[in-house]
């Protein structure tokens, strides 16, 4: 199994796979589709939302949402300012989700289907609403790529391992899932931002439970290890590259806290940790200390920092 680092994957939803796949849990109607379907992409514009959940709204002239919730308020306010919906540019409103069983008045029925717009009718609540279809958008519009590496739980860590073709990253992930750890994916990681530096990765469905091995061929992680040594995503919170000992400058290598950059996926930075392998290293053991070790960083802790506060307290006790 082979897979290099891609571009992002740009999402798109249409109002018929909307319609169908919460169908069941919002019980709606829809009232009316264009003949030409709408697909719903991420706002780029909104800096906070990642995945689609700006969207969908209730209703804002000034940013107006391309799925507009309208409730009996919202209803109310179109039956005093009939001339309302003009306001909203037909290019950005795709969807008006008309809630609470109310009833939709003809002309502003007439109106919505002149402009092409899509009409939904549903009796739950719009709060209830709106959450689910910001919850269901951001879900499946939210940013992702795919990445050369494989993605291991240590420790409550996720571990992105990255490195050569041929390097032992899946012979480390065996050994890693042999200790009592947990893998996530081989080969090929898929990226996902959950949240504004907040990255999530997860298997793709064709290679999961599934690891290769140099020497063994393909191996089923879940039969060997049973279904507790896999798990369907996790956040990235470390990239270790491994190096060849060889091919690394080891005079640039900060002897107290090791060669540390970061690692651009999806506009989140995260932290990358070179790893030097030779035959005399313990890759396993050093991933385990490189997982503690980010924890107590996140924690608040700083080793390095408490050590030069150990060594100036013997200095100064001599």
């Amino acid at each position: 199994m082979s897979a290099g680092q891609g571009s992002a994957i740009e999402r798109q939803v249409s109002l018929r796979r909307l319609y169908g796949d919460l169908n069941s849990e919002l019980r709606w109607q829809c009232l009316h589709h264009p003949e030409e379907d709408h697909h719903l992409r991420r706002d780029s514009s909104a800096e906070d939302d990642v995945g689609g959940a700006a969207l969908v709204g209730f209703f804002n002239f000034i940013r107006p949402h391309a799925v507009q919730i309208a409730g009996s308020c919202e209803l109310a306010y179109l039956r005093a300012h009939p001339e309302a919906i003009t306001q909203f540019p037909p290019h950005r409103l795709c969807l008006l989700v008309v809630c609470e069983g109310q009833i939709l008045d003809d002309h502003l029925y007439e109106d919505l289907k002149a402009r092409h717009i899509a009409v939904m009718a549903t009796p739950m609540g719009a709060k209830i609403v709106l959450a689910r279809l910001q919850h269901y958008l951001h879900q499946e519009l939210a940013p992702r790529q795919q990445v050369h590496g494989v993605l291991v739980d240590v420790l409550g860590v996720g571990l992105l391992l990255q490195g050569e073709a041929g390097i032992g990253k899946s012979e480390l992930a065996l050994e890693l899932v042999s200790r009592g750890h947990r893998l996530v994916a081989d080969d090929s990681v898929l990226c996902i931002r959950e949240a504004p530096n907040v990255l999530t990765g997860h298997c793709p469905a064709p290679l999961r439970n599934f690891l290769e091995v140099r020497g063994l061929g393909i191996i089923n992680i879940r039969e060997f290890f049973g279904a507790a040594a896999i798990v369907r995503s996790k956040r990235i919170r470390l990239v270790v590259e491994i190096q060849d000992m060889r091919d690394m400058e080891m005079a640039d290598i900060d002897r107290l806290q090791g060669k540390v950059d970061h690692l651009d996926i999806l506009g989140t930075q995260l932290p990358r940790l070179c790893m030097p392998v030779s035959a005399v290293r313990n890759l396993a053991v050093l991933v385990e200390a490189a997982a503690r070790s980010q924890y107590v960083k996140e924690s608040g802790g700083d080793m390095l920092a408490d050590f030069e506060a150990q060594v100036r307290l013997s200095v100064g006790e001599e």
